[in-house]
């Protein structure tokens, strides 16, 4: 593996990578809100023949972060533009994506943006495609409005105020350490506006689940699958797959992380789909 970072359309993304020739298409692994990659850190050991590329997003891990707050655009757009850019610069004609959370609605627009067909699989892990399972993002828009949209008082709540007892008391597992330890490198703007981003565009959900996002993705022409694990928050987003008769897996770990606490059973769902 190799990790450097990549100067892309002006910003210097961090990027974990490993291509192996002959590999086949390469995976490109996007990460969730709050996170970075190295939540996908267990797929270099257990997708061992597959070549694999690992971003930050911008304003997230290492990836660069704006200097200042009103410097600071990190929309939905710009975040799909540099991944885009990611691809170009290993020259891929080619690649399937693996998106975790807030990466799963990157790479749901990405996919619909894909006009040459670049995109041959998409593995969509608990993307947030059901209203009700924006926790973190709804928290957060509510802290955002409670301190009246001040970013130092936001940063604080973000890492030594209320998120922080929730992910290391609240709701304590190995998988939460880890995602505090990820929420504490990003600029307290970017998970802010990825919030409120996130919000916005599953406003306005219909009865059946309708909103932007979902009706992007169940309108893909890309080939896809949906993982999910055993949390009960996640039943409207399963039944809105099932409804609409996309291809669910369902992993049995009462987690948002089952590429954690399901490693090996989720890499090597995703080995064997991306290879089928």
């Amino acid at each position: 593996m190799k990790a450097e970072a990549i100067n892309l359309l002006g910003f210097d993304i961090f990027v974990r990578h490993r291509i192996k020739e002959g590999g086949g298409a390469p995976v490109l692994f996007i990460h969730g809100l709050g996170e970075s990659g190295r939540c996908f850190f267990d797929a270099f050991g257990l997708l061992k023949v597959r070549s694999l590329i690992v971003p930050d997003l911008l304003g997230f891990g290492k990836s660069q972060k704006a200097e200042t707050d009103k410097e600071a655009n990190y929309s939905l757009p710009r975040q799909v533009e540099i991944l885009n850019a990611l691809i170009g610069h290993f020259g891929l004609g080619a690649v399937f994506i693996v998106g975790h959370s807030y990466g799963g609605v990157l790479g749901t627009y990405m996919c619909r943006d894909d006009a040459e067909g670049v995109i041959k699989k998409f593995v969509n892990a608990e993307g947030c495609i059901a209203r009700d399972t924006l926790l973190e993002s709804s928290n957060a828009v509510s802290e955002l409005e409670s301190c009246g949209y001040d970013m130092a008082k936001f940063g604080y709540w973000l890492r030594d105020g209320g998120f922080k007892k929730r992910a290391l008391e609240d709701f304590e597992s190995a998988s939460t350490i880890k995602y505090y330890d990820s929420v504490v490198e990003c600029d307290p703007a970017a998970f802010a506006q990825t919030s409120l981003e996130l919000t916005s565009r599953a406003a306005g959900e219909d009865e059946h689940g309708n909103n932007e996002i979902s009706e992007i993705y169940r309108d893909l022409e890309t080939p896809r699958v949906y993982c999910a694990g055993a949390r009960p928050v996640m039943n409207s987003a399963k039944g809105y797959i099932n409804a609409n008769g996309l291809r669910l897996r369902e992993f049995s770990a009462p987690s948002h992380w089952i590429m954690l606490d399901n490693r090996e059973e989720f890499y090597a769902f995703v080995d064997g789909y991306l290879g089928s």
